[in-house]
């Protein structure tokens, strides 16, 4: 497994970024020639292929910053209702979150 930091992460999009802008400068220079086909030849097109396990991963990411979306604005609201001394707790509300499996 490999390992990319925040700042070697940077560099390789910085790299992709050059690459891709000399690629289109190519493409460009080479279309007044009517060249086009050598140009391709000679530039690489980056493709990109997630595995399935990368797509799952992903999916579960986007999941896991809805929950945390969702709880942050969940404490939020409480905060605020502590604030202003509107949060009101009961047994029943007690008796569900101890039996309740959920966290």
């Amino acid at each position: 497994m490999v390992k990319i930091s925040d700042e070697g992460m940077q560099r390789i999009i910085n790299r992709y970024i050059q690459h891709q802008g000399e690629a289109a400068r190519l493409r460009g220079s080479n279309r007044s020639i009517d060249n086009t086909k050598d140009v391709e030849e000679r530039v690489a097109f980056d493709k990109v292929t997630l595995s399935e396990q990368a797509l799952e991963l992903r999916h579960a990411f986007k999941e896991l910053g809805k929950l945390i979306d969702a709880r942050e604005k969940k404490v939020e609201s409480i905060r605020k209702d502590l604030g202003s001394g509107t949060y009101k707790v009961t047994g029943e509300m007690i008796v569900k979150k101890l039996f309740d499996p959920e966290p």
